[in-house]
């Protein structure tokens, strides 16, 4: 293993705060997501953008600043004005900082076409979003638990994305 590798490692292990960029252009939404994640645990960082375009820069700077820690869950809001959220996970998929990132589709919509095109676009989950707040908060508590404690997100080295 290189320094570099190591280098990377321990700024995994020693990172107190989980990385989460939201793609949601509603700014209640996104404020209801960053208070149920405040009521679900203090040791996520949320990184909040409003279109696909945005989503897609931000994880190219992120990718060429190496002193700030990696978006380790991407939050993907289906029904995005200008760009829609499938176009956006299919764009992501093919990012090489996003390609092997877990990414959740989270959506008021219950239709099976949205679920199973987000599914074939290369959604890591689909995530309907529950209506009251206190539902919310179980959900993002759910869903940072599962993402943060349970799964084992791969390490990314350059060498072996291509």
């Amino acid at each position: 293993m290189s320094a570099e590798q190591i280098d990377v490692l321990t700024r995994r292990v020693g990172t107190q705060h989980f990385q989460i960029l939201l793609v949601d252009d509603n700014p209640i939404d996104a404020k209801m997501f960053e208070a149920a994640l405040r009521e679900a645990s203090t040791r996520v960082q949320l990184h909040w953008v409003t279109t696909g375009q945005e989503a897609i820069d931000f994880l190219g700077q992120q990718e060429l600043q190496e002193d700030t820690a990696d978006v380790e869950l991407i939050v993907l809001d289906l029904h995005l004005g200008g760009m829609d959220g499938l176009e956006v996970l299919r764009r992501l998929r093919s990012h090489p900082a996003a390609r092997l990132k877990p990414i959740v589709v989270l959506s008021t919509s219950r239709a099976l076409r949205d679920i199973n095109d987000s599914y074939a676009s290369g959604a890591s989950s689909y995530i309907t979003k529950a209506m009251s707040f206190q539902s919310f908060v179980e959900t993002v508590s759910t869903l940072v638990r599962y993402w943060l404690d349970i799964v084992e997100l791969p390490t990314v080295f350059p060498e072996f994305v291509s």
